[in-house]
């Protein structure tokens, strides 16, 4: 008899994480959503464990999905419903030991879904992520002209410059559905960028920073985390929300590229203090 489900540990559960793409497994957080908001794995989607039932349509078949819960007790159960579908082609797996066992980066509050317009258009939800890496590349061109040449702060031109990287990306999908596109750098320098990824105030968080002392560099670099965190958890949530539509594929892409910029900042970190 097949199994259900297969427990997998924290330690090769980030593994697995970091040897997959996005679209190809699912992670589900079945606690409640008080619990979800004080603090969840980043890109898990949340569904407590007495929806699964009936939410159970909106769980793919032919991705891995990974479920997990405070403790690991509540995410078994889920595992067992979710493994005993009738067809199931991908793997079910069990997070051992839950969130308290996992020692790394919770996201606090829920992903801020309403910056996306969602009774929109395509076109409008790539020219809305668009602005949203608008206002993160001004939000570190800002902070990097307000640190100078301080060592660890060129890390936040880095950041700004990979913002507009991945501005290009998306507008290359928003292109495709336009008849007459203007330039990319046209487009870009009319955008207000007034929200930062994962739906922060770009003006709320520099007058934050400016209220630390000129070498923050600790705080400045979480805090750039926090927004890539956040993003990165939006287009995971939004990716769901699309999920067998086209958006769903821009979403994961999106949700990719912002890895790499979680990259930048982590190696940052390592600088401060000297």
């Amino acid at each position: 008899m097949t199994e259900e489900y297969q427990d997998i540990s924290v330690e090769r559960l980030r593994e697995y994480m970091a040897r997959r793409q996005e679209n190809d497994y699912l992670l589900v957080d079945v606690r409640q959503p008080d619990e979800y908001a004080k603090g969840h794995i980043p890109g898990a989607v949340l569904m407590p464990l007495g929806e699964i039932s009936e939410r159970m349509r909106e769980l793919p078949v032919d991705k891995d999905i990974v479920v997990y819960c405070r403790s690991g007790k509540r995410s078994r159960g889920a595992a067992i419903f979710i493994g005993s579908r009738p067809y199931v082609a991908g793997t079910v797996f069990n997070m051992t030991g839950g969130v308290l066992a996992w020692d790394g980066e919770l996201l606090p509050a829920t992903p801020n879904l309403k910056v996306f317009n969602l009774a929109g258009d395509s076109q409008e939800l790539l020219l809305k992520a668009m602005d949203l890496e608008r206002g993160a590349e001004r939000f570190y061109a800002a902070l990097r002209q307000r640190y100078g040449s301080i060592p660890w702060a060129e890390s936040l031109a880095t950041l700004a410059e990979a913002e507009e990287a991945h501005a290009r990306m998306i507008y290359r999908h928003w292109a495709e559905g336009q008849s007459h596109p203007p330039e990319f750098a046209l487009l870009y320098e009319g955008l207000a960028g007034d929200i930062v990824e994962g739906g922060y105030s770009c003006a709320a968080l520099v007058a934050m920073l400016e209220e630390q002392p000129l070498e923050p560099c600790r705080s400045t670099l979480e805090m750039a985390l926090t927004i890539e965190y956040s993003a990165y958890d939006l287009s995971r949530n939004m990716a769901h929300r699309f999920r067998g539509q086209p958006m769903e594929a821009v979403f994961n892409a999106i949700a990719e590229a912002e890895k790499e910029h979680m990259r930048i900042a982590a190696r940052a970190l390592a600088l401060c203090g000297h």
